[in-house]
């Protein structure tokens, strides 16, 4: 379990960007489907950043909906989310990367902020 959330972490430093976009969280939870409406924090092309209303523990699988494409991908929590006044931030892997999913450009591998900002 360790290694999950490593390669999380390592991912998470990569090419993290913060972006709003409207997405919903189809999930088994107590034995019922559910159908959460989040949005996204920040977004990588291995996962994201959730504002959730509920708190999704970890390990638990899902399936993420973008509101705007209709496109859905299989997700796993990563790690513990943390309460914050809007709801929960819950961290989350693809099941696989899909740098597609999110229809944004991501910065190169190597890029970095002008030191003269």
């Amino acid at each position: 379990m360790p290694q999950v959330n490593t390669i999380a972490a390592e991912r998470r430093r990569g090419r993290r960007v913060l972006l709003r976009i409207r997405a919903n969280v189809h999930v088994m939870l107590k034995g019922r489907e559910e159908m959460l409406e989040v949005t996204t924090l920040s977004v990588n092309p291995a996962g994201a950043m959730l504002v959730c209303p509920k708190n999704l523990t970890p390990q638990t699988e899902f399936v993420l909906e973008h509101a705007a494409t209709k496109q859905t991908i299989p997700c796993l929590v990563v790690s513990a989310a943390k309460q914050v006044p809007d709801g929960f931030h819950v961290p989350i892997s693809f099941d696989a990367p899909a740098p597609n999913f999110w229809k944004i450009d991501f910065p190169p591998e190597d890029w970095k902020p002008h030191d003269d900002m």
